[in-house]
């Protein structure tokens, strides 16, 4: 019984220092977070996009382990060299759909801000009709 609970506990440590990437499309970026544990992110670690073969962009990873590069392929690999012998490699498939041609404008951020500023009063006011009847 002890061996086994050794062993877990061996397998919980072990896995405590692996390195682990995620990544997700955010319009025409990609953006990778990497850590190899929540309190541990992957920080300066280089983040390599390699398609067809060949690297076709390269960066690092900030203080939280976060990277952010435009998409410049539909299907790439995403390595992550965590020094150490920490390697990590995912393989992404951009969602065409999903990516814009423009830049979002700061008009859009003021109209969407502005907009969900009045939904707010609205139903707050609303609240304030509803309880003064009362």
């Amino acid at each position: 019984m002890k061996f086994w609970l050794v062993f877990v506990l061996f397998l919980n440590f072990a896995d405590a220092h692996a390195l682990k990437v995620f990544a997700r499309q955010d319009g025409n970026f990609v953006e990778i977070k990497s850590y190899f544990n929540a309190s541990s992110p992957c920080r300066g670690c280089e983040v390599s996009i390699i398609a067809d073969g060949k690297v076709i962009q390269s960066t690092k990873t900030d203080d939280k382990g976060m990277a952010r590069l435009e998409i410049k392929a539909d299907k790439f690999e995403i390595f992550v060299d965590g020094s150490l012998a920490h390697e990590k490699r995912i393989n992404f498939v951009a969602d065409r759909s999903n990516m814009t041609t423009e830049e979002p404008k700061e008009s859009d951020f003021i109209l969407k801000f502005i907009g969900s500023l009045a939904i707010i009063f609205a139903v707050f006011g609303a609240l304030h009709i509803i309880k003064r009847r009362r």
